[in-house]
């Protein structure tokens, strides 16, 4: 005995994948506002004879650094002076010691991977002993 096996084709009846967007999607009116906004301000600049990017103003290399890096600091400094069972102050000490600053937030803009290698790097058991 033989049976014969059919097969039903279906078809789904929703595509399995979305379509794809193209260039002219209005999806995002708020983004393609933002985009348009930066591009015109970016071919002003361009456009702009007394642009060049050999006068482009540079940080001074003695900026301070900013509160996200500041932040940065004091949070590795926490945890360095947790993790080596003394006080912050003291850790705090160090680096200001060490950077030539009365103040953590007074560490030069340059000197800001410095630190934080430094700080990760410190073993304050081989520093005192």
């Amino acid at each position: 005995m033989t049976k014969s096996i059919t097969s039903k084709k279906t078809t789904p009846s929703k595509p399995i994948y979305p379509e794809p967007r193209t260039a002219h999607d209005d999806r995002v009116p708020s983004h393609r506002q933002h985009m348009s906004e930066v591009a015109d301000t970016l071919r002003g600049t361009a456009l702009d004879p007394n642009f060049s990017v050999d006068t482009a103003p540079m940080p001074s290399p003695t900026d301070r650094i900013n509160e996200r890096e500041l932040t940065s600091i004091y949070a590795l400094l926490a945890y360095v002076a947790y993790n080596q069972n003394v006080r912050q102050e003291t850790i705090q000490m160090i680096v200001e010691a060490e950077f030539g600053v009365d103040n953590v937030a007074k560490i030069q803009r340059k000197d800001y991977m410095r630190a934080i290698e430094f700080l990760v790097d410190l073993k304050l058991d081989e520093l005192l002993n």
